[in-house]
């Protein structure tokens, strides 16, 4: 675990009190107006009384965002806009803001709520909080944030590689990872690496450690299987997918495959479903799916 002097990012401090989502059992019993409450929603585990929570994303890439596409997250039952991310252009590596400000990116505006980076291949992903790098991160010189503000927290890792099991032809394999929680949402661990030995969520989910896996949920996509009628790989979406990408998934807990704790899939040219569940939040949702869009050198 990281050290025991560091202080949390403003959300992450957030995720630690009780929440008014354990109440809620409906859309309509949120104030999504409230950009408090709207931080809270995004940041925290889907409520359990909502189960599925649906939501879509709509990518935007007119003449103005051809290199690097804006996509929109919002709620399905009343388009309630959620979040918004573009990726980064001048990064080394893949790199996406996200926010909760409908047309603000800026690095340094209160609406940024975390991002999403990868590594050169993108074949490896990591989710953070908005606080700012670590010392030790190659990144930290980049940014403008890091002389102020608390460091940044681990939300989520994403793997990827090619599914040699399934011939040439097959979908891309997919694992990821998130904090595990107790019953009111709250993090049985804190992910702060501060020093280069703390504990890193991607490094102990890769190495499977003891010492952490168990404060981890463990994912995997659901593997679809061969059809000889449509000459091609095929996985039931139950509806909420209607055209066929390689960007298409459902992650599952490695030890629960019938248990779908996230979506993600193509219904148009330009929109995709986003289905997420108790212990996922929407702000882990998105940057899963913004991963999938992203392109993969060492496994496309």
């Amino acid at each position: 675990q990281s050290s025991t002097n560091a202080t949390t990012s403003r959300l992450s401090s957030n995720m630690k009190g009780p929440s008014f989502l354990l109440n809620v059992n409906s859309i309509d019993d949120l104030n999504l107006d409230d950009p408090k409450s709207m931080c809270e929603f995004l940041m925290k585990p889907c409520p359990k009384g909502l189960g599925t929570l649906q939501c879509f994303i709509r990518r935007n890439k007119g003449i103005k965002n051809a290199l690097f596409p804006e996509y929109r997250v919002y709620l399905k039952a009343n388009e309630t806009f959620l979040m918004t991310s573009k990726k980064r252009a001048g990064s080394k590596t893949s790199n996406y803001l996200i926010s909760m400000g409908r047309n603000d990116l800026d690095k340094n505006s209160a609406n940024i709520i975390g991002k999403l980076r990868s590594n050169f291949l993108g074949t490896e992903y990591a989710i953070y909080d908005d606080g700012r790098n670590p010392e030790f991160d190659e990144s930290y010189y980049e940014d403008r944030k890091c002389c102020d503000g608390d460091i940044r927290c681990e939300l989520g890792a994403i793997t990827y590689s090619s599914n040699t099991s399934l011939g040439s032809k097959g979908p891309r394999k997919m694992k990821a990872c998130i904090g595990k929680v107790d019953d009111e949402g709250r993090p049985l661990q804190i992910w702060q690496p501060v020093n280069r030995c703390d504990a890193k969520m991607l490094t102990s989910f890769k190495a499977k450690e003891s010492k952490h896996i168990e404060n981890l949920v463990c994912l995997e996509n659901k593997l679809p299987s061969w059809s000889d009628e449509v000459g091609g790989y095929v996985l039931n979406f139950n509806g909420r997918v209607s055209k066929a990408s390689v960007k298409n998934f459902q992650l599952v807990e490695e030890s629960d495959e019938e248990n779908v704790i996230l979506l993600f899939g193509r219904v148009g040219k330009e929109e995709f479903s986003l289905d997420m569940k108790w212990p996922m939040s929407p702000f882990q949702a998105f940057a899963l799916a913004l991963s999938s869009f992203d392109s993969k050198l060492g496994c496309d």
